[in-house]
């Protein structure tokens, strides 16, 4: 009985520990590079787009990102997800109220850090973001 109650104390622990990691992200600079690219470089199309960002903001070093999204929109309004333009849910999340046009970035072959090959979807979203000293630090998920 001892050893289960010890148990059950150190999952309880590893649980929390996870969940605070869970709600951490970045900071906003490191955003801003990843997510935010405003106004929109021109290309042919989307994956074009996807390719020469993916490469502009070295997102490639070692091997190629599965997914990224590149939201095409002026900084101000994304930061204001995190106050009076979002919804807070959980933890540190906050939903937009708006959507958002944004490209959203599919590998689909190559190799890093300068071959990595993307499949690019325009599209208009609602936002999910971790947010930290009223700044956006994550893109959580698309909604």
């Amino acid at each position: 009985m001892l050893v289960s109650g010890c148990l059950l104390v150190h999952l309880a622990i590893l649980l929390s520990v996870l969940l605070v990691q869970s709600c951490e992200g970045q900071s906003w600079e490191a955003f801003q590079n990843k997510h935010i690219y405003y106004p929109q470089t021109r290309a042919s199309n989307p994956s074009a787009y996807c390719n020469r960002m993916m490469v502009k903001r070295n997102m490639n070093p070692s091997r190629c990102k599965l997914r990224n999204t590149f939201i095409n929109h002026d900084k101000e309004s994304v930061l204001q997800v995190c106050s009076n333009g979002g919804k807070h849910w959980q933890c540190k999340f906050y939903d937009s109220n708006e959507n958002f046009p944004m490209i959203d970035s599919s590998y689909t072959d190559g190799k890093p850090p300068k071959d990595c090959k993307y499949k690019g979807t325009e599209t208009s979203k609602r936002i999910c973001v971790t947010c930290e000293n009223k700044k956006s630090v994550h893109l959580e998920k698309l909604l």
